[in-house]
């Protein structure tokens, strides 16, 4: 499948559509940097959550779990929703939904309401992720496709780079309930800017809107089948394979698996369009993405646990050093994302997420006795390999849809995003509390350090599936 031909514009609305383009990048980019904030700010707040729930961290990976399984499910049934409905239309009613969600986080009194919460406030995140990417392919011509996922990218690193100092801000004058509360007011002012900048798109997503239905079945068996591998892989490694829990888990995801793709192959409206893998580059695109976001969600998650537990830092400067990790994508994703425009994506994606998995490896190697300048320039080198991986993976993933199914796709990249980052928390949760056996500095530093491993070793798969890509 060759790549869209570029669209011709109306040249007395070339400058319209030009201004507009970038209004709508600096608001969905906001909107990207609102909602990544959900998983990190968490993450910062996990020790300190752990302590007033007096669990561990296999069951408080849970919290962050949650928002994960709550923002996927629902959206790839919203990707086709939108591709019919409107995509401003889910966008704006997701960025109403999330303020509620907040609020409901903030008075949550045990660890079971908070999690509840938390999928209240990632329904109304798959409504937002299900339509970013969406709305600017939508807008952008595809040679200035590359350019706008490298910025949207700017503002998602800085989003997750700067959630973790800010939350670890707010943890250090108030408590991780701060967390919460003190993103309302920007939610609310995101809404706003959606409400008034971004255009209506239902006249042209009006075509086919008759007769469309949700595959409610398939909406199931995906719950089923995400929720019981994260369960399986999680309970796992805390209570060991033969666990009946463990067990129950993983029987019942075998069994969904073969059920949800007969059915979707069945299914009028599918939850999942199947028809998309048979593009090499779209499969093995969001197979890459699935396998760099394991190592990414694995590393955010035991980040916290290394700084403040392992290394005694309090909870603002482990966020200041965690920052160049994540703000490395202001220098090196509109760079990316132009070189792929040129070049081509298979080999700038290569690049970096052999960077990515060399940066975490090395991280494994440092102890409590390192100075903080070795683990500074280390992170950076591992934020500086998925600066580079993902604008050029991203615009592979976009370049090579049929412009009916860019929301299906833009949910499909979300979608391989969150269970990438959700099992690698799982995994890297599982492998941390089971091989904790006190609570000493080296105990801990040496159980990341095995976490780290485990999740690395498996995301090295993704290096294959770019090789596999072939020029794209």
């Amino acid at each position: 499948m060759n790549p869209e031909p570029e669209r011709t514009m109306d040249p007395n609305t070339d400058t319209g559509r030009f201004q507009y383009k970038w209004i709508l990048l600096l608001v969905v980019s906001g909107g990207g940097f609102l909602s990544i904030m959900n998983v990190g700010m968490v993450n910062i707040g996990a020790p300190g959550m752990m302590e007033d729930f007096q669990t561990n961290a296999s069951l408080i990976v849970w919290v962050n779990l949650a928002f994960v399984m709550g923002s996927t499910v629902p959206l790839l049934p919203l990707s086709r929703i939108s591709d019919v409905f409107g995509r401003k239309r889910l966008y704006l009613l997701g960025t109403l939904i999330v303020p509620v969600g907040l609020v409901l986080s903030t008075f949550s009194q045990d660890l079971t309401q908070l999690i509840a919460a938390r999928v209240v406030t990632a329904v109304g995140s798959s409504m937002i992720l299900a339509n970013d990417n969406a709305l600017l392919t939508q807008a952008f011509p595809a040679s200035e496709r590359g350019k706008a996922q490298g910025l949207i990218n700017v503002a998602f690193g800085l989003g997750i780079g700067m959630s973790f100092f800010l939350g670890g801000v707010l943890i250090d004058i108030f408590d991780w309930r701060a967390l919460f509360w003190a993103r309302i007011p920007f939610q609310l002012l995101l809404a706003f800017l959606v409400w008034r900048f971004v255009r209506d798109d239902t006249q042209e997503t009006s075509e086919g809107r008759s007769g469309y239905s949700v595959d409610y079945a398939g909406v199931v068996l995906l719950a089923v089948v995400m929720i019981g591998s994260l369960l399986a892989i999680n309970q796992t490694g805390r209570l060991g394979i033969s666990s009946p829990l463990a067990l129950t888990a993983i029987g019942i995801t075998a069994l969904a698996v073969p059920m949800l793709l007969v059915l979707e192959r069945r299914s009028r409206f599918p939850v999942i369009q199947l028809s998309l893998f048979k593009n090499r580059v779209f499969s093995s695109g969001v197979t890459a993405q699935f396998f760099a976001q394991m190592a990414h969600g694995g590393w955010n998650f035991l980040a916290p646990f290394l700084l403040i537990i392992g290394m005694g830092y309090s909870a603002s400067i482990a966020g200041l050093i965690l920052l160049p990790f994540h703000t490395i994508r202001l220098l090196l994703s509109p760079i990316s994302g132009a070189l792929s425009d040129r070049f081509g994506t298979r080999s700038t994606s290569l690049v970096g997420h052999l960077t990515l998995l060399c940066g975490l490896f090395m991280l494994t190697t440092l102890g409590t006795d390192t100075h903080i300048w070795k683990y500074l320039l280390v992170i950076t080198i591992s934020g500086a390999g998925l600066s580079i991986f993902l604008p050029a993976n991203n615009s592979a993933i976009m370049g090579f849809v049929p412009r009916d199914s860019l929301s299906s796709a833009s949910g499909f990249l979300a979608t391989s995003r969150a269970i990438g980052n959700s099992t690698g928390m799982a995994l890297a949760a599982s492998v941390y509390a089971h091989t904790l056996t006190s609570g000493g500095l080296e105990q801990t530093v040496n159980a990341v350090s095995q976490g780290i491993t485990v999740v690395i070793t498996v995301s090295a798969i993704g290096l294959v599936a770019i090789i596999l890509r072939g020029r794209g």
